[in-house]
């Protein structure tokens, strides 16, 4: 029997266990799978089939303004003599996805809930790269500022929070499900000196940053359910900035890079509200090997860290300078391993690096 005779509930069946970046090769084959695939049903059997298939080890990468999966292999990293690689996957990309839309430079990517927020001069784009097109927001305003996304835990609707301003105390809030802007009650309550792009995590943000009445780096969140800031939060060593990531929505990881000792250390939480946290080390590395500000990721349960960062280079045979995306992978006692992702005669924003898990939410 051909496949095109079967009952419909079997064909969702079988496709729905197509790997995740393959299922643009799906829509594409036939207008009728293309129309299967957008149903509610499908789209929550192919997300359970994809996370039960080992989906933690994809991870979503921003590459020269594209989005792309990356598959990494880190089985056998407690014995040091298996091959470790990171592969690209092919670009996570949907039917109705036009490269042209994103060659204009971004400043600023954000990853929720499987969710991205692109931030460029001009406008937002908000996209579900599972589900399809993309929703742009008109901004009105000429100050470019620092931004956020998350979402309200008590109807599940996702937010943008802006903060802008001199010092960053300026807030207001855009809402995914009403379409408008709104300014919440009462400001930051400390001018920023710094503050580093956010993270989020159980649809709050997190920032490492530094405020005027402060002497060293703290941890701050920002709680998209009650729309306000918590209270300043200690981060685990005294004095040092650091980068941030999200361990499987559940915990949150912070990479310092020492200047004292030359080494990098990666601590995570085993507690973490948006007015309380506490740290335990993860990982120590005793080489100064990463820019200060390297996205990363972890896997906690083989002890490994997989650290993102850009570095350049003037080639031959007429000096031609290039930018090389790159990954180290860390294990524990001295497993180290360098793979070069891809390389470009043009800068582009530090690569994002973030565990991802498609998401069924439809953006209206």
């Amino acid at each position: 029997m051909m496949m095109s005779n079967l009952p419909r509930d079997l064909v969702e069946e079988i496709l729905s266990r197509v790997p995740l970046t393959s299922l643009k090769s799906v829509r594409s084959t036939c207008k009728k799978w293309n129309a299967l695939t957008k149903y509610q049903s499908f789209t929550n059997k192919h997300i359970r089939n994809v996370a039960r298939s080992g989906e933690r080890e994809f991870l979503i990468m921003i590459m020269e303004y594209r989005a792309y999966l990356i598959g990494v292999n880190l089985h056998g990293i407690q014995n040091n003599n298996i091959d470790l690689s990171i592969k690209q996957k092919g670009k996570l990309i949907s039917l109705d996805y036009s490269d042209e839309e994103y060659r204009t430079s971004h400043s600023q990517v954000f990853h929720c809930h499987g969710l991205l927020l692109f931030v460029n001069a001009t406008s937002l784009v908000v996209w579900n790269p599972y589900r399809g097109k993309p929703k742009y927001i008109k901004r009105g305003y000429v100050q470019l500022g620092m931004f956020a996304f998350g979402y309200d835990k008590s109807c599940g609707s996702h937010k943008i929070l802006r903060l802008f301003g001199h010092y960053l105390n300026n807030i207001e809030i855009y809402d995914l499900s009403s379409n408008s802007w709104m300014v919440p009650s009462g400001n930051l309550e400390w001018g920023m000196m710094y503050m580093r792009d956010g993270v989020s995590l159980k649809g709050n943000t997190y920032w490492c940053g530094k405020d005027k009445e402060s002497v060293d780096y703290h941890l701050l969140c920002f709680d998209f359910t009650r729309e306000r800031f918590g209270p300043r939060l200690l981060l685990p060593i005294k004095g040092f900035d650091g980068s941030l990531s999200a361990v499987k929505e559940e915990q949150l990881a912070v990479l310092i890079k020492r200047y004292d000792i030359s080494a990098i250390e990666i601590w995570v939480t085993n507690k973490i509200e948006p007015d309380a946290v506490s740290w335990n080390i993860f990982l120590k590395f005793d080489m100064n090997l990463c820019d200060y500000a390297a996205n990363f990721l972890i896997d906690e349960e083989i002890k490994v860290a997989v650290v993102f960062d850009t570095v350049r280079a003037w080639g031959s045979p007429k000096l031609t300078l290039t930018y090389t995306d790159i990954a180290y992978i860390i294990g524990e006692n001295g497993c180290f391993r360098r793979v070069d992702l891809r390389k470009s005669r043009y800068p582009s924003p530090r690569p994002l690096a973030c565990s991802y898990v498609p998401s069924s939410v439809q953006i209206k």
